[in-house]
């Protein structure tokens, strides 16, 4: 496992630290802690020292939940997805981050990099000195409004790709994998809704319900994560359905090839034939 603290005084962004100091208070200021891979045992002893419920700890000892966000009294617990772009355009790698977050310590859990947890941390280290009386709930934003903020790049890039297999479709190839690659991307992005569409549900619950110690001006921070959260969505239906016009117009345009085909060796069939029927006639009737 690897565990990494903020550092607010020196670095103004992680160091590497024990699992005895990630056990400790945050000692006046708000204690971020970030883990890599940890093992169900170092959880269950970072999650009792800092008094998080044993159900939140056992959701965060299993791998692949759906996003939710749980309240436990004094502290919450949610999970959401991060995702990572791909190069080729096609549907982007969701990665599970775990958070728990009380009035005095926030602690991130994964098994991969998450690049948007360092976005947070720069952010956190700029902005963290002009909210110091809502020091907790500026950082569950931070880091939630980092990783939303994430998603856009993403679909930008799987928005790329769409755009250049539909130049593919037009540009007359004969190319039997286009009909392949745009049913891997329609089951992708249902992939991919399934994880952001329960997110959206996640940010409903920050908005619509008071939660422990964050107070009614969490609304007006979390409103703007909602709303990237249904920008996000929209997206993935209306990639969904472009998937689907071009299902129908890759099938149009393999039937409008296989029409001029026919037409190709209907003509040739008639030039033959009345070369046959001249020869057939001549042949059979003079010397």
């Amino acid at each position: 496992m690897s565990i990494r603290v903020f550092d607010p005084a020196s670095t103004g962004s992680f160091r590497e630290t024990s699992l005895d100091e990630a056990c400790q208070d945050g000692k006046g200021h708000v204690l971020w802690l970030d883990l890599l891979s940890p093992s169900r045992d170092e959880l269950q002893a970072i999650g009792t020292a800092q008094g998080f419920h044993p159900l939140a700890i056992e959701d965060a000892a299993k791998r692949r939940q759906r996003p939710k966000v749980d309240v436990y009294g004094d502290h919450i617990f949610t999970v959401m997805y991060a995702l990572e772009a791909q190069p080729d355009g096609t549907t982007p790698t969701p990665h599970e981050v775990a958070l728990f977050a009380n009035d005095h310590v926030v602690v991130t859990v994964r098994t991969e990099d998450i690049t948007e947890l360092n976005t947070a941390a720069s952010r956190w280290s700029e902005r963290r000195s002009a909210h110091d009386d809502k020091l907790a709930l500026m950082l569950v934003y931070t880091i939630t409004d980092s990783v939303v903020d994430g998603y856009f790049p993403c679909m930008d890039a799987l928005a790329e790709g769409i755009e250049d297999l539909e130049m593919r479709m037009f540009a007359n190839q004969r190319d039997s994998d286009t009909l392949e690659e745009i049913f891997r991307l329609k089951r992708g992005l249902l992939e991919l809704r399934r994880v952001i569409a329960p997110t959206r549900d996640v940010f409903n619950v920050f908005v619509r319900r008071e939660l422990p110690f964050f107070g009614e001006e969490s609304v007006f921070y979390f409103q703007d994560v909602y709303d990237h959260i249904i920008r996000i969505t929209d997206t993935i239906d209306a990639d969904r359905d472009v998937l689907s016009s071009a299902i129908d117009v890759h099938l149009s345009l393999a039937s409008n090839r296989m029409n001029q085909t026919v037409r190709t060796l209907t003509v040739a069939s008639i030039m033959l034939m009345s070369m046959t029927l001249v020869a057939g006639v001549y042949g059979m009737n003079f010397v």
